[in-house]
């Protein structure tokens, strides 16, 4: 995301007063939610059996995924998934992991048993390896997930103390109703299986091969309740805080995230600083569990290949569900594995071409490769799609001694098959052979070497076409029979030192089995029912997982050779656990779940039995989180936010929970304790208000609001009025998207609008009195795309089917496949809209459009657009405000942004000064596609989130803040608080994270706001000035390595390399002692490379870093050449000089920077180019150089006067005509600025003599004919302060400040002249003496500075030999 934005959660309730705390409105949408995955990593606290003393174990965390497509995210309340603040955001480093294997096994594995982080917890610091696993890859896989619950029956004896003081206090105890309906989504959830992430267990040597993915597809789902609509609960006393081992950190919306779309899959990376994310609807994206910002994203598609070692297929029409996700990991990158099946609801061989083979049993796997760069970087490259002929819950991974992957899973008829599963390195391109920046690596036969390194270059939101031949599939083998009699539901394995162990179930039956030397072997078959889920905890015990319980089976040891009675598997421990809702099996076997009790959510630990401890004693349920409030429906005397539209900053829409709409102004929403609603609506609908949009009628012009509530009405109001025009009640799911047609090459439909449901209905309904006109019928598929025609209407589905519709007859003509549609749509006379898609377009208010609680109140602010309307410019702002009305905006925007209550001085500067409001809204956390909601409890937690939402804020304010000094009577103020935010606010809030670096230089690449450019310059100076010496040189050597000298040729324009540049130059700048010769040579080069690149898109901050450090660079590069480049940028007419940032003004802004601060050179370099141009266009353009430094920094040049006249004077040289035509007209230009800003230049047209005054002095007399010196008149001791020609050309007077007096000049041509060429002429006086020397004394007028002198001395001739000299006020006559 390139844009400064900014995501503000507006004051809930209408009339009521917002607290800038919405932690109890997230514990709220968090209570409300339908969980469907959890997932954990780290060691959670526990109570000791016998004290209260907690056991920490680290950083410790839990993420819930729900139904609604977003993730709650729960850290250790005493540690944090930050690393230790210093705001330069180093590139992860890999936290200690086990010893490294011996050379012949260049990659390491974690297999199956290993969370997909790279370290998980601290036991994975820690080795038990045998020596005899050293040479041992590893591979990560991890458990897929499902959603179970248990029955109701169960004491949670921790909470029966609760439960009594409720009772006592009249508080009836009751359970949430059980809702009886199934619904697809329900149906969907049902077949998500809770993922487990963490790392083995300190004290298990054999852990690591993860269990294998396969989730239960045909579990129900427990879940007691399914909410309907989103209920908005009152604010309710919270109770007294207790200790709990987690806090609720952020509710984070996740890409991709609608109505129907659940999370599915969590896996967790590098320790818990990343997760990933994976929808039902295919979104697959990786998060920072700091704040919740997505770093990668893509739309995983469901596009066939041949099944593995099977013909090609026809494709058949199937609607896929994404539902489990595998990782293998290594030291280099991640492999992820999303893995589908079909709906079970959806219809399947309903077309012809949908095939004859068996979809029920059929699966989708497709591979994306992942790898983590710098400053929370990543890119995800796709490596093919490919079907397995086996139920989804079977599939998993498992790693080989010869570093090779095998894809295991279920075939139909029951048995367990195999293939060998191997990643190749990408084809390097050809320009990349000769000098290919890579490790030496010995040439090993190993095909998984190469998994490629971390990228150097973050290219998000990226699916790169990368040949399927990267992922070689073995042959199909048979490894042997299950033994179940019933279809399975599970398969689990774990890795041993040479064999692996297998445990799969079915509805009533348990087989456990050993995997080893190609065949399967397997015990005899548990008659057991109700399992929801299975993990190994070690190679001789497996946890599972029921409703109500938790059951630990152990293999019996040396089973081989004993009778079949005695191999029995049997049970060791039986854990009690409460209901759930959505659980998990952690790697130690214990089991994390979530439920709702009291109106409350929880997070529970259910422990397994330590040994030597009683049973009584150990078995517990601990508490990990509870929600402080209770989720309760509001009084309907204070109806709160349910939707929310801004148009722009003077009307927003909002919907409320009592049906109710109303229309006011961004700074009326945003104070605290006004009435939010200018115009509320007369009429109310009859649920709460959940989209809303706006359409203008095409004949009268008026604009109308449309909105949707939750029970399927659809109603449309006068924006201006509010008043309700119409109401229909036409779906049973709540509106969706509207699309108004005011194109009139829509056809037949012009004029109208289509209002589309969640579950993909449309409604056609004429805006022009308010007539439905049909309704277009929902598909089994969700709906992806709309194409209108002139008389068609063409809509394209999930399942890759399309329907065509007569527009005109209102009939359905035909059904076709994708890319049949594809064809049509191509013909032209199209109309497209994407639905479910995240919307491309950017405005400088919007809306996310989420209906949880605690997100749909929130506005999207795009500082840089709004700065943009603000702008006094008519050129660059479109709006047309008022300067009062700009300047109430910008006070609004600073009311929402501005954190009162950390310095009682600030706060009266802002208040008094600049007349700004504290606002009770809050502030979140907004990435690509992705909104955090942040818990705060004050309005200065913002501050203590992460490195980069601080940066964000503080950009967005501070730019603010400079649009606010743009008026004289608020810049001293505004330059006040500005201080304060960029460098004081973090030593008065405790815990702040300090701007990131990074984050910040990111902004300095890709934003064009001048304002906002002119934030990142304050927070970067900031940053490093805040950075200690080590931390300072730890910077520039981390990202040294990224700098584009470093890189092969075609990376060097990559982001991260441009980012390197940023952050190393503004180090240098500040604190260039600190760091050693190779870095600033290094810094040097990069920018001579971006500087001399005419197609580099990173020219600008080459020239930015010169302006700012051209004397730190000019050491260790060609500093004339490095001018020289700026020279030309400086005098560039190409068209890209005129984007934003303009490169020409910045390259005429350094240039003035380099003249005034290194003069010398600059002349130097000025004079040789005029005289020795590489080119004559390069002479041209030096000379108009010229001319913008005379026009715009005169003191600069005033100094070095006398050189360049001459330069200039000897490039007309009459012997060279072709140069001398080609630069006669920019030296005369040059040479008339010359005279018209300098007093001590003077020109005579008739005689082409010019006379040049020189600090020391002397006056240089010179022949624009010849282009030569004539000779040099030496009067003046002290400075030549101005020179005039008399009008005949015979008397040149010179005058001298310093020296009070005028001198005389005979200059005319005489007899002497012609046998002296060169020779002044006669005077009059002998030794070079003036022909006439004038005195005068004007008193303190003759002192004054240079730079006054250019405009306060003039002479004015009124004869041919009188002359008025004018020095300020004082008038002087002389006679020559």
């Amino acid at each position: 995301m390139h844009s400064v934005t900014i995501p503000v959660s507006l004051p809930p309730s209408r009339n009521g007063v917002g607290k800038g705390d919405n932690s109890m409105l997230v514990e709220e949408s968090f209570t409300q939610s339908t969980p469907s995955v959890v997932v954990t990593w780290g060691q959670p606290q526990t109570i000791s059996p016998t004290g209260n003393q907690p056991d920490t174990a680290g950083t410790y965390g839990v993420v819930v995924g729900c139904r609604d497509g977003s993730a709650f995210v729960l850290c250790s309340s005493n540690g944090s998934t930050t690393p230790p603040n210093i705001s330069v955001s180093i590139p992860p480093v890999s936290s200690p992991r086990e010893p490294l294997s011996p050379p012949t096994s260049p990659r390491r594995y974690r297999g199956l048993g290993h969370a997909s982080s790279r370290s998980a917890s601290p036991s994975s610091a820690k080795s038990a390896l045998s020596p005899f696993q050293l040479t041992r890859s590893r591979v990560v896989s991890s458990v897929s997930t499902e959603s179970a619950e248990a029955p109701k029956n169960y004491v949670d004896f921790d909470e029966e103390q609760e439960r009594l003081r409720g009772m006592l206090k009249g508080k009836p105890s009751r359970d949430r109703n059980s809702s009886t309906s199934r619904t697809r989504a329900d149906r969907e959830i049902t077949q998500l299986t809770a993922t487990s992430a963490g790392a083995p267990r300190k004290e298990d040597p054999r852990g690591y091969l993860t269990a294998a993915l396969s989730p239960s597809s045909s579990t129900l789902s427990l879940s007691p309740s399914n909410p309907p609509s989103p209920t908005f609960p009152s604010g309710v006393s919270p109770e007294p805080a207790a200790a709990y081992p987690l806090s609720l950190r952020f509710h984070v919306f996740l890409p991709f995230a609608c109505a129907g779309s659940s999370v599915s899959a969590l896996k967790v990376h590098e320790g818990g600083r990343y997760i990933s994310c994976l929808h039902t609807t295919g979104g697959l994206s990786v998060h920072t569990t700091t704040d919740g910002s997505c770093i990668v994203s893509t739309l995983v598609e469901a596009k066939l290949k041949a099944p593995l070692g099977g013909k090609a297929q026809p494709t058949p029409s199937v609607l896929w569900v994404w539902r489990s996700l595998l990782v293998a990991a290594s030291e280099e990158s991640t492999i992820l594995f999303a893995c589908a099946s079909p709906d079970e609801l959806y219809p399947t061989n309903q077309f012809l071409d949908a095939g004859t083979s068996d979809s029920e049993n059929q699966s989708l796997v497709v591979a994306y490769e992942l790898r983590f760069g710098a400053d929370s970087e990543a890119k995800l490259e796709q490596l093919g799609p490919w079907a397995v002929d086996g139920p989804l819950n079977s599939i998993g991974l498992r790693a080989n001694h010869d570093h090779t992957l095998t894809l295991f899973h279920a075939g139909p008829a029951g048995h367990l098959v195999s293939r060998s599963l191997s990643i190749n390195d990408p084809l390097p391109e050809p320009e990349d052979l000769p000098g290919a920046h890579s490790s030496t690596h010995l040439p090993l036969p190993n095909p998984f070497k190469a998994l490629k390194a971390l990228s150097t270059e973050n290219i998000p939101d990226t699916e790169s076409g990368a040949s399927p031949d990267r992922i070689e599939i073995g042959d199909e083998v048979n490894v042997g029979e299950l033994g179940l009699t019933e279809p399975l539901l599970g398969l689990r394995a774990h890795d041993g030192d040479a064999d692996a162990r297998v445990c799969a179930w079915s509805a009533h039956e348990l087989v456990i089995g050993t995997w080893a030397h190609g065949g399967l072997v397997t015990l005899p078959v548990v008659a057991l029912s109700g399992i929801q889920e299975a993990r190994w905890i070690d190679h001789g015990s497996c946890s599972l997982l029921f409703t109500d319980r938790l059951v630990v089976y152990s293999i019996p040891p040396n089973s081989a050779g004993k009778e079949t009675q005695e191999m029995q598997p049997f049970v060791t421990q039986t854990v009690p656990i409460s209901p759930y809702e959505a659980a998990t099996i952690a790697p130690n076997g214990h089991v994390i779940s979530t439920r709702v009790k009291n109106r409350r959510r929880r997070i529970h630990h259910s422990t397994l039995n330590p040994t030597g401890l009683s049973a009584k004693e150990d078995i517990r349920t601990h508490a990990l989180w509870k929600a402080q409030t209770d989720a309760s429906l509001p009084p309907q005397s204070a109806p709160r936010i349910s939707s929310v539209l801004p148009i722009d900053l003077d009307n927003i829409v909002v919907g409320y929970t009592d049906g109710r709409v109303s229309r006011s102004s961004l700074q009326d929403v945003a104070q605290k304790g006004n009435t939010i609603a200018a115009q509320v609506s007369d009429l109310a609908l009859p649920g709460l208000v959940l989209a809303v949009d706006v359409i203008q009628n095409t004949r009268t012009r008026e604009r109308m609001v449309v909105g949707g509530s939750d029970d399927g009405t659809i109603a449309v109001w006068d924006l201006e009025t509010m008043k309700l025009c119409a109401r229909w009640t036409v779906f049973t799911t709540p509106l969706a998207r509207v699309i108004s047609l005011e194109d009139e090459g829509v056809g037949r439909l012009h004029g109208c609008m289509l209002c589309i449901s969640q579950d993909g209905t449309i409604a056609v309904i004429a805006v022009d009195g308010y007539q439905f006109v049909y309704l277009v019928p929902a598909s089994a598929a969700p709906l992806k795309r709309v194409c209108l025609g002139e008389n068609n209407l063409l809509l394209v589905y999930a399942d890759g089917r399309a329907r065509l519709w007569d527009t005109g007859t209102r009939e359905f003509w035909r059904s076709m496949s994708v890319e049949k549609a594809e064809e049509l749509v191509q013909q032209g006379g199209w109309h497209q809209w994407d639905i479910g898609k995240p919307s491309e377009k950017t405005q400088a208010l919007s809306s996310p459009g989420y209906s949880s609680p605690d997100a749909s109140s929130t506005l999207l602010l795009d500082i840089p657009a709004l700065l943009k309307q603000l702008s006094p410019s008519p050129v660059v702002s479109a709006a047309n405000l008022s300067p009062k009305k700009k300047l109430d905006h910008a006070r609004a925007l600073l009311s929402i942004l501005l954190t009162f209550g950390i310095s009682e001085g600030i706060d009266t500067i802002c208040g008094e000064g600049l007349a700004i409001k504290p606002s009770s809204a809050t502030i979140g956390v907004v990435s690509p596609h992705t909104l955090s909601i942040v818990s705060q409890q004050s309005s200065a937690s913002v501050w203590t989130v992460s490195p980069e939402a601080s940066a964000e804020r503080a950009l967005a304010i501070l730019a603010l803040l400079h649009f606010l000094s743009q008026f004289e009577d608020l810049a001293q103020d505004a330059s006040t608080v500005t201080t304060f935010y960029a460098a004081s606010i973090g030593q008065l809030v405790p815990g702040h994270q300090t701007p990131s670096i990074p984050r910040l230089a990111h902004h300095m690449l890709n934003t064009q706001s001048a304002e906002v450019r002119h934030a990142v310059r304050l927070l970067l100076d900031a940053g490093v000035a805040r950075l200690s010496d080590g931390e300072t040189a730890e910077l520039a050597e981390t990202w040294q390595q990224y700098l584009p000298v470093t890189q092969p040729e075609k990376e060097r324009d990559a982001s991260q390399s441009a980012k390197a540049l940023c952050i190393c130059g503004f180090v240098a700048v500040e604190k260039y002692s600190l760091l050693p010769t190779s870095t600033l040579t290094d810094i040097a080069k990069s920018i001579a490379i971006y500087l001399h690149d005419e197609t580099s898109p990173h020219r600008s901050l080459a020239i930015d870093l010169c302006s700012r450090g051209f004397q730190v660079w000019q050491q260790y590069v060609d500093a004339v050449e490095m001018l020289r480049a700026l020279f030309t940028l400086a005098t560039t007419t190409k068209k890209e000089a005129i984007a934003v940032p303009n490169i020409g003004v910045q390259a005429r802004t350094a240039v003035m920077q380099i003249a005034a601060g290194n003069t010398p050179l600059f002349m130097t370099t000025l004079a040789l180019d005029i005289l020795h141009p590489r080119s004559v266009q390069h002479r041209k353009s030096v000379m108009q150089l010229v001319v913008f430094l005379i026009r715009k920094k005169p003191l600069v040049l005033y100094g070095n006067l006398p050189r360049l006249v001459e330069a200039i004077v000897k490039s007309l040289d009459p012997n060279s005509s072709a140069s001398r035509d080609a630069v006669l007209d920019s030296a005369t230009e040059i040479l008339s600025h010359i005279v018209q800003t300098f007093p001590t230049v003077d020109f005579h047209m008739a005689s082409q003599r010019l006379a040049v005054g020189t600090s020391e002095g002397a006056v240089v007399m010179y022949d624009l004919k010849t282009a030569t010196r004539l000779y040099v008149l030496e009067g003046h001791k002290k400075r030549t302060t101005a020179c005039s020609f008399s009008p005949d050309g015979r008397r040149l007077v010179t005058m001298s400040l310093e020296e009070a007096d005028v001198l005389v000049w005979k200059v005319g041509s005489s007899f002497t002249s012609l046998f002296m060429p060169g020779a002044p002429p006669r005077q009059g006086h002998g030794g070079g003496e003036p022909f006439k020397r004038l005195e005068f004394h004007i008193g303190d007028a003759a002192h004054m500075t240079i730079e006054a002198s250019l405009v306060n001395v003039q002479f004015d001739w009124l004869t041919d030999r009188n002359v008025r000299l004018k020095i300020r006020d004082s008038i002087l006559t002389f006679s020559t």
